[in-house]
């Protein structure tokens, strides 16, 4: 999966293979925070936080943001863009091969992710998500796409 994203530059265009992407992104933001539970002041797990699409509107809301990306070149331009927030942690990582310890996180995020992994990589992370969420936790997921990607 790293090949397909390395031809792609960090920017907002390239996530969204759009040269109108500023706009897209303002109101496709709009409507996903408008799902959201209440988060303020919460532990938000990001996964697949890329260049931080998600991530200052996440940090200014909830207690603290780990904003996970396996693309070093991505959580380094989130990184650039967010690391003023003091309360954002950015990991380079796999989602398939992290851990948290038990009910760490109120509100596990995820926008566009899952249709990158196999079945098994996504049963495996799911189960994962569950054990790291508060029992009174939260698991957002957003996907678009009805065919995988990057194959």
């Amino acid at each position: 999966m790293k090949n397909y994203w390395q031809v792609y530059r960090p920017s907002l265009e390239s996530m969204m293979l759009s040269n109108e992407a500023v706009y897209l992104h303002e109101n496709d933001q709009n409507e996903i925070f408008s799902y959201l539970p209440n988060y303020q002041g919460k532990r938000v797990l990001e996964l697949g936080a890329g260049i931080g699409r998600f991530t200052s509107k996440l940090a200014t809301i909830a207690g603290h943001v780990t904003a996970v990306d396996f693309m070093e070149q991505y959580i380094e331009k989130n990184q650039e863009e967010n690391g003023h927030f003091e309360n954002v942690a950015f990991k380079c990582a796999d989602v398939t091969k992290l851990d948290f310890p038990a009910g760490s996180f109120d509100l596990v995020f995820s926008n566009w992710l899952f249709m990158y992994l196999s079945d098994a990589e996504t049963n495996g992370v799911f189960r994962k998500i569950i054990e790291w969420l508060t029992p009174d936790g939260h698991f957002f997921l957003r996907e678009s796409c009805y065919h995988q990607s990057g194959q």
